[in-house]
């Protein structure tokens, strides 16, 4: 007849399976021949000698675990705070929303998840998303912004300016010391340097003037961020077409808006207004 004993060790034998040495007694340390359905380990490994757990494994897993929570709340953190767009709800704009509702609309799509995958492998592509108000410029550039955060891990720090939004908020701070030297210290330098930035609605602030129409403060703060700028991820939208852009901001800025941007400039000219659909 089998003994308690021998029970026990045939139990284990069907069961366990040796994971190395215990630290405490150097006896046999003991772990689940079977896993989770997902792969994960059933509990840490055990000594049947002195009953010590292995807590490495699951402190390292855990430790593991905050670390990725703080680095996404970060990098969320940096672009929803950090980022200047007066329409909050933009920051629901992604690729699953976005309405593919023509040929024009989708290959801009398929365009846009290629700039995505560039970025992706360390690229410094420029984006360019022309054409009238409303035809899905603003979603597009949010949407690819959105992926290359969450498909970097959250380790892609990312932000998206209104440019006519940002140079009110210079204006404004010319009365301000403290938010002058926010603006134009902190976020000029968070703009320069981030891995991704959106320059969105290039061209709003000219306010319905010509085109050639550009200030030199404008000019100003649009060569400094692209002096910095043109080897590095950017996206930029503009209702600007043809000549307009080089007549408004002269062919220097316009040549580093462009640079990079092989197969990643698409001119919107066919999509109707969507905002109009919502009504």
């Amino acid at each position: 007849m089998e003994t308690l004993g021998q029970g026990i060790q045939k139990m284990i034998a069907q069961r366990l399976e040796v994971r190395g040495k215990c630290p405490n007694c150097e006896g046999n340390m003991y772990g689940w021949k079977e896993k989770n359905p997902d792969g994960s380990e059933r509990c840490s490994p055990v000594c049947m000698a002195c009953g010590y757990y292995d807590m490495r494994r699951k402190e390292d897993r855990e430790t593991d675990r905050i670390y990725q929570e703080s680095l996404k709340k970060k990098t969320i953190d940096f672009f929803k705070f950090g980022s200047v767009l007066t329409d909050k709800s933009l920051f629901d704009c992604t690729f699953d929303n976005y309405k593919q509702i023509d040929e024009e609309t989708t290959s801009a799509a398929k365009m846009a998840q290629r700039f995505v995958e560039s970025v992706l492998n360390g690229e410094p592509k420029h984006m360019v998303l022309g054409g009238k108000s409303g035809s899905g410029k603003s979603h597009l550039s949010m949407a690819a912004t959105w992926a290359i955060i969450e498909q970097s891990d959250y380790t892609k720090k990312c932000l998206f300016i209104s440019y006519r939004e940002f140079l009110e908020q210079i204006k404004f701070s010319f009365n301000d010391k403290e938010l002058r030297k926010q603006i134009q210290g902190s976020l000029m330098k968070d703009i320069k340097t981030a891995d991704l930035v959106v320059v969105d609605d290039l061209g709003a602030e000219l306010g319905g003037t010509k085109a050639g129409e550009s200030t030199a403060f404008t000019n100003d703060i649009i060569n400094s961020i692209f002096e910095a700028r043109q080897n590095q991820a950017t996206i930029i939208t503009t209702n600007l077409v043809g000549k307009e852009m080089g007549k408004a901001y002269g062919q220097r800025i316009t040549s580093r808006i462009f640079k990079n941007s092989e197969e990643c400039w698409f001119l919107f000219s066919k999509t109707a207004d969507k905002r109009l659909e919502r009504v």
